[in-house]
């Protein structure tokens, strides 16, 4: 029987998943897979939970943050086995980019079915990330979100969030070095995408995990009626013709700012500038309900 090693986070999203293990253990055990399951306490304790023990899959439940830390901790231990996704969080960004199901007994259907898509992964300075990395104002939103407000309201927890700062929004001024060009602009906040989908904002429409590219969109000073504008657009994902969008596609990027602003990885914090990103192709093996 091949082993699957469960890693689960509690507290994401509306906190039900520990309510379903038993469900996850019956699909996983009826596809052929003994299950050893691993609850994560901390952010230090998934680092320490992954080493080069043997297992034949990871199945990870929980947010993007979750997704990353594991991923992170895999890549550190040479851990190369394929992933399942179980998406438990609020937003589940690269989940959705990935097709894969919120509802518990069809992700655990995909990860039985056994298909896997090769899938890149985006480097910052030393960091991995699977979905998104950000800079500038309301990137750091999920950072910032009381966790009962956020397990209540779900989506809706960001966007209240995001007004609330709306006092502070002013523009940032950013150097973006990319194929020998570099690019000096005014900007309100910047995302670099590796999947498509960032806030529940299709950002990067034409995008996939497994293009080899990044995807760095970037919003501009401008005026409030424009930028209301420009967000009514990217609902619509009419807004890369902008001309208050910066777009831009490549396997690296050099990313320059003298004021302290935060940055986020995937939900969680990120590293201080500068920042140094790049393309690992094909890094991640990770069970989809058809290839990408």
């Amino acid at each position: 029987m091949k082993r699957a090693r469960l890693i689960y986070n509690p507290y994401s999203g509306d906190r039900s998943f520990r309510m379903r293990l038993d469900l996850v253990i019956d699909k996983l055990q009826r596809g052929g897979y003994e299950v050893v399951i691993h609850r994560t306490m901390s952010i230090d304790d998934i680092y320490n939970s992954v080493s080069k023990d043997f297992c034949d899959i990871v199945v990870i439940s929980g947010g993007d943050g979750t997704i990353n830390h594991v991923i992170n901790a895999m890549l550190k231990n040479d851990l190369n086995v394929p992933i399942g996704i179980i998406p438990s969080g609020t937003a589940n960004d690269f989940a959705a980019h990935l097709n894969i199901p919120k509802r518990i007994s069809q992700a655990c259907d995909i990860i039985v079915k056994g298909n896997t898509t090769e899938i890149d992964v985006g480097r910052i300075n030393e960091r991995y990330f699977v979905n998104v990395a950000a800079g500038g104002l309301l990137t750091d939103v999920s950072q910032k979100i009381d966790i009962n407000l956020k397990n209540t309201l779900g989506k809706m927890a960001y966007y209240i969030k995001g007004i609330e700062q709306l006092p502070n929004f002013r523009a940032i001024p950013i150097s973006i070095e990319h194929e020998n060009n570099v690019i000096n602009e005014m900007v309100y906040l910047f995302v670099i995408l590796n999947g498509s989908t960032a806030g529940g904002f299709k950002l990067a429409p034409d995008s996939t995990a497994n293009d080899g590219k990044l995807n760095f969109v970037a919003v501009k000073s401008c005026n409030l009626m424009e930028l209301f504008n420009l967000f009514i657009k990217m609902l619509k994902g009419e807004h890369l013709e902008s001309s208050n969008i910066v777009y831009l596609k490549g396997k690296k990027f050099k990313i320059k700012c003298n004021e302290n602003i935060e940055t986020d990885i995937d939900g969680e914090t990120g590293p201080l500038f500068p920042l140094d990103v790049c393309i690992s192709d094909k890094k991640l093996k990770i069970f989809t309900p058809y290839s990408l």
